[in-house]
Formats: structure tokens, sequence, C-alpha cells
């Protein structure tokens, strides 16, 4: 199993609200939470920090996540990341 802590920072909150909603909009959350091996794909926005969100990925190998990062809507995300100048730092529990 491996589970992943994703922090995404914008410039500030409505930026982050404008980037998850074209998330969203494109079906890259739903599309990732259909992938086999997928068991959690969860976003949360911050209480505290208005230009923060969470995402919390569940995968059932290693393996199943490394082919999640070469689908369509993983490179899809990146250009959405780029678009809005989102920073990203990873950690894998």
């Amino acid at each position: 199993m491996l589970n992943l802590l994703v922090l995404y920072k914008a410039e500030n909150g409505e930026v982050l609200r404008k980037f998850y909603d074209e998330v969203k909009k494109a079906g890259i959350i739903e599309k990732s939470r259909e992938e086999a091996g997928n068991l959690r794909y969860d976003y949360f926005f911050s209480a505290d920090k208005e230009n923060e969100i969470l995402l919390v990925e569940k995968w059932e190998s290693p393996e199943a996540q490394q082919e999640h990062s070469g689908l369509p809507h993983f490179a899809e995300l990146g250009k959405i990341k780029e678009k809005y100048n989102i920073q990203t730092k990873a950690e894998v529990l």
C-alpha cells in the first residue's frame, strides 16, 4: 500500500479556488478515483491557510500509483498546475 500527502500552494485563495474548480471540471478527480488500485483521492481545503489545499492519495501499491502518473489526466493536472503557478510538495507515508 502507498499513501501520499500532496500539499498544493497558490498565490492566494482565489487562485487556489480557480485551480481546484478547473481540476474538478476536467474530471481529473473522478478519473483518478476510477483507476485500478486507487483507494482514495480527496482534496481538503485548509481551515487556516486560504492558499493551501491538501490532496490525500491512497493506492493499493506503488505500481498502481506509478501507472497513475503516466496517464493523460495526470499530465493534464500538471498543465493546470502550471497555468495557476501552483507549488506542490509530496510526502510518502
